[in-house]
């Protein structure tokens, strides 16, 4: 009885190994359905993935695009400006200072510096006292344009 059993347990064991190895070589189509499902749903996954990684890249490269069109803009703008300005410093203004009798030579002075003819009026009355040109200035009309010195203009308004 005893190798009866064991007969038993034999073919058990046998059976049991044959079943596994037909289970692991022979029965692959159940698995590479398993696995062809989870490859399906793990490109899905990295399609989508892929999808917005390409969204927020083209995002980042329209904001990036963007940010260099508005500094080449204030670029363009800040060139221009200092043209304009550059332009305007060239150009010559022309002024006819009225004096009346009685009048400061600092009143003068303002007048030239509103009109753009001299840069400071305090400078330009400065050069005045230095130069004792304040006591000569005199009544009446002088045209003047913003290329003269403060030496010219100080000449022209002392009569001299």
């Amino acid at each position: 009885m005893k190798n009866n059993l064991r007969m038993i347990a034999l073919g058990l064991l046998i059976s049991a190994v044959v079943l596994f190895v037909f289970n692991q070589f022979f029965s692959v189509d159940s698995n590479a359905a398993k696995e062809s499902k989870k490859t399906t749903t793990v490109n899905k996954n990295s399609e989508e993935n892929s999808a917005t990684w390409k969204a927020k890249y083209e995002k980042l490269l329209a904001k990036q695009e963007l940010e260099k069109n508005n500094q080449d803009e204030a670029k363009r703008l800040e060139a221009q400006k200092k043209a304009d300005e550059e332009k305007k410093k060239n150009e010559v203004k022309n002024y006819k200072l009225v004096i009346a009798k009685g009048d400061p030579s600092s009143k003068a002075s303002e007048d030239l510096e509103k009109n753009g003819i001299v840069k400071s009026a305090s400078d330009f009355e400065k050069f005045l006292k230095q130069n004792d040109y304040e006591k000569y200035v005199r009544d009446g009309s002088y045209d003047l344009n913003s290329k003269m010195s403060y030496e010219e203009i100080a000449k022209k308004l002392a009569h001299q």
